[in-house]
């Protein structure tokens, strides 16, 4: 893993001048939590701190005693990047610019008056290093004689307090419906530039490269720093955000605020957006009364007035509704509700929309300046007339479906340089046809500290610590192209962390033109189970997030390595040279169904090829599980708690529900006025009432203690009995390694159902824990599990009864 200083060089150094001389160094908050894999901006900043050199080292740097080592490379430039960020973080306060003020501030030590003679020292070494070594020009900003210690480190840093004012006074000089069109902005600075005052360099090198990004179309300007410090100062003063509400498993909802910029934001309740959303929309907030409108793809937003099916409402209004007037309801917390009404509710003229701007959107970028061309997660395409919208790949047309106000390319896999023509303009892409491999420095980490994993205290643990393969026998089926699509799109996007609603979305844009398909949510889980993500709630916010987990492998004797984690198409191709190079053959191992995804297996002749392979591989032996328990009692006192859902035995969802007292069931529990997660207490009459932070955990242990047979083995097959009920997803991978076969949904008798493909062995272990109703007549003896289990190998045993002698199955029937 690279240093904090080896990060920092290339993310604001290396990277950008790969594309031309740098004039400016932007260091966003949001990269200190990326970097340092925090949530928290005030942690991020005192790692960012404790990453410094002790004071004594800083202010030897500073004044210049201990200047750079000529020809050696630059051991400061977290220094230059702290300085940098000290003056653009969101956290400054807005009255302060003094230079040595801020970091007297920063640092806890008094810098009034202190020599900054270092700093252009160490710009300058920097100059010398990036030109010398990797080719890449730094300009440096000319010395300005009444600030020239602090000058450069001034005016390299964006958005700065001068930077800011100069946006302040051009937002004078740009009518409201024209604050966010980019052609406005540019042309007004062309034109009256002498209006902002003087400006640093930082200001023009960006303004250039947010005025060339918008040559280029595509929206690229919307990433540019240029773009976001423009944005924040018009958010200041207008308020242009919406709300989005969207589905979640067990039927609740999440809330989220949209800028026009950036990325949703997670909230707690609607009053959080009320101030950033337009004033009829706060109006409604503020009356408990907000329609949605849904867009498709499990996602409604917010809309002043329309008639509308589909509510969002305060829990007082709720109340008054007639239960049979509403199709379904789901608690977002203890104040607001999601209804769905059986018809429309709300007068008010529909909305008129305004012409589509042209251009490219909602694509999975690959490495930065490609995009998965995979439809149909391939980037759609908008323009004021969608009739008159053309697509060309290597100067052939593509058919294009229509999906909303949008075009979207016709189901395939597409790559090189697409080209789409509206009117006598044109955009070009270029699209890849899979994932880049995703390196551990880039990937975030599952972090208990940070996240609560779904699988809770089952976690890491295991039904039993048996290690020998346990062959699953069944028909094998390859998986279709869209779970290969949406296995590619999540492999990508879940690199840092992805929330649940946007993996979910990714999932419905995937089969969105495949009309006999299982439920999103069964699609997802199986990535859980396969070992591909971690399903976590965050720790401190009540919101939910994917983690990627690590490639890791499961050496099986001497000559077997079971694959676990993550393996798009990338990773299988990196594997399968890997095994060859040591000798050995990569194989796979496809599920029940075509919507389950397949195991791999690399075989090998000898230990030392084993070993061989793992270390060209760079693959980690997985650790041992733990042993697995049926639950963990947790009897805490819910006081301050709020009941807000209760569990729909027969459909699996919480219905919302209110003030009512626990009697019996599977209760959702909210902490009002908390950014808790929610509480799942089960409460079962003559038994202790128990709680749950996991929705999936709490719903298998409260069926547990109410005595029913959660699951059922049909010979080949484990599958729940009880609605959305699934194993833990750790014990679903244990079972997968030794059946070298993964889990997901398979059609049977016509209908849509999750399972397990698994041997007699692992269901005994696993009905240790959990009751399995397992019909006698079709149960194996001793003799059947002998033969299956894969460490019997060419082993023969004496069948009394049929008089013959019997050979213990070899790794024979991969498909």
């Amino acid at each position: 893993m690279p240093s904090f200083e080896e990060e920092c060089i290339e993310r604001y150094f290396l990277a950008p001048g790969r594309s031309g001389p740098i004039g400016s160094v932007y260091v966003a908050d949001e990269d200190l939590l990326e970097i340092f894999g925090v949530a928290e901006l005030e942690q991020a900043r005192k790692l960012l701190i404790k990453s410094l050199p002790y004071i004594s080292i800083l202010k030897s740097r500073f004044s210049g005693l201990m200047p750079p080592p000529k020809g050696r490379p630059p051991d400061y430039v977290k220094i230059l990047i702290f300085l940098c960020w000290m003056q653009t973080t969101k956290t400054r306060q807005r009255g302060d610019r003094d230079f040595r003020q801020l970091l007297s501030k920063q640092l806890g030590e008094d810098f009034t008056g202190f020599k900054m003679n270092g700093l252009d020292m160490m710009w300058e070494h920097l100059k010398d290093f990036l030109w010398r070594v990797h080719g890449i020009e730094l300009v440096l900003p000319d010395i300005i004689q009444n600030i020239s210690r602090i000058g450069r480190t001034l005016q390299m840093a964006f958005p700065t307090w001068r930077d800011k004012a100069a946006f302040r006074k051009l937002r004078q000089y740009i009518p409201e419906d024209h604050v966010l069109v980019p052609l406005a902005i540019a042309n007004r600075i062309h034109t009256s530039r002498y209006l902002l005052g003087d400006t640093m360099q930082s200001f023009e090198y960006n303004f250039e490269k947010f005025d060339a990004a918008r040559k280029r179309g595509h929206r690229e300007h919307e990433a540019t720093p240029f773009w976001h410090a423009w944005y924040a100062v018009v958010a200041e003063q207008a308020a242009i955000e919406e709300i989005e509400v969207v589905e979640s498993d067990f039927g609740s909802y999440e809330l989220f605020r949209v800028p026009p910029v950036g990325e949703r934001v997670s909230i707690s309740t609607p009053e959080d957006a009320a101030k950033l959303v337009p004033k009829p929309l706060a109006r409604l907030i503020s009356n408990g009364l907000v329609f949605l409108e849904s867009l498709g793809f499990g996602r409604y937003r917010a809309q002043a007035s329309a008639p509308s099916s589909i509510v969002l409402m305060r829990a007082s209004k709720f109340r008054e509704c007639d239960p049979n007037s509403m199709r379904s309801s789901a608690a977002v917390n203890s104040n607001w509700v999601v209804a769905v009404f059986r018809g429309k509710i709300g007068e008010a003229a529909p909305i008129t929309r305004g012409k589509r701007e042209f251009g490219w959107h909602d694509g999975i970028k690959i490495g930065g300046g490609a995009y998965l061309g995979r439809s149909p997660l391939t980037p759609s395409i908008s323009g004021p007339v969608p009739e008159a919208l053309k697509v060309e790949v290597a100067g052939k047309p593509v058919n294009l479906i229509r999906v909303g106000d949008d075009m979207a390319m016709a189901p395939g896999i597409y790559s090189g340089s697409v080209m789409a023509r509206s009117l006598g303009a044109s955009q070009e892409v270029l699209m890849v046809a899979r994932a880049n491999e995703i390196g551990e420095t880039r990937r975030l980490a599952f972090d208990l500290a940070r996240d609560i994993p779904e699988d809770e205290f089952h976690l890491g643990t295991a039904p039993s610590g048996r290690t020998e393969l346990e062959i699953w026998q069944g028909e094998r089926v390859s998986p279709c192209e869209e779970l290969v699509t949406i296995g590619e799109g999540l492999y990508e996007r879940t690199a840092r962390g992805l929330p649940l609603s946007e993996a979910v979305e990714i999932v419905r844009r995937a089969i969105q033109f495949t009309s006999d398909r299982p439920s999103e949510w069964d699609i997802l889980r199986l990535f859980a189970d396969a070992g591909w993500l971690e399903a976590t709630f965050l720790r401190h916010f009540p919101a939910r997030r994917l983690v990627q987990r690590e490639l890791a492998a499961k050496s099986v004797g001497e000559d077997v390595v079971v694959i676990c984690g993550p393996t798009p198409l990338a990773v299988v191709d990196r594997l399968m040279v890997a095994a060859r190079a040591a000798g050995g053959v990569l194989e796979t191992w496809n599920g029940p169904s075509s919507w389950t995804l397949p195991r791999y297996v690399v075989r090998l002749p000898t230990d030392k090829a084993r070993r061989d392979f793992l270390y060209r591989s760079e693959l980690r032996e997985m650790p041992a599980s733990r042993e697995a328990v049926a639950d963990v009692a947790d009897h805490g006192d819910v006081h301050g708690f709020r009941v807000v859902g209760r569990l729909i035995r027969d459909r699996g969802y919480f219905a919302a529900s209110f003030d009512q007292k626990m009697s019996d069931g599977l209760y959702r529990l909210e902490r009002p006025g908390s950014n808790s997660h929610f509480l799942y207490r089960s409460v079962v009459p003559g038994k202790s009432d128990q709680n749950y932070v996991s929705p999936s955990v709490a719903l298998l242990s409260h069926h547990m203690r109410l005595g029913s047979e959660i699951f059922e083995f049909e010979g080949t097959m484990l599958h729940a009995r009880v609605h959305r009920a699934k194993l833990p997803s750790s014990w679903a991978r244990w079972a997968s390694n030794l059946a070298l076969c993964n889990p997901g949904p398979s059609k049977t008798s016509g209908t849509w159902r999750y399972q397990y493909p698994v041997g007699e062995g692992i269901v005994d272990a696993i009905s240790k824990l959990l009751p399995i109703k397992r019909p006698r007549a079709t149960m194996p003896g001793w003799r059947e599990r002998f033969v299956a289990s894969a460490s019997n190998r060419d082993r023969k045993i004496y069948d009394s009864r049929s008089r013959t002698i019997r050979v213990a199955a070899s790794m024979h029937g991969k498909s």
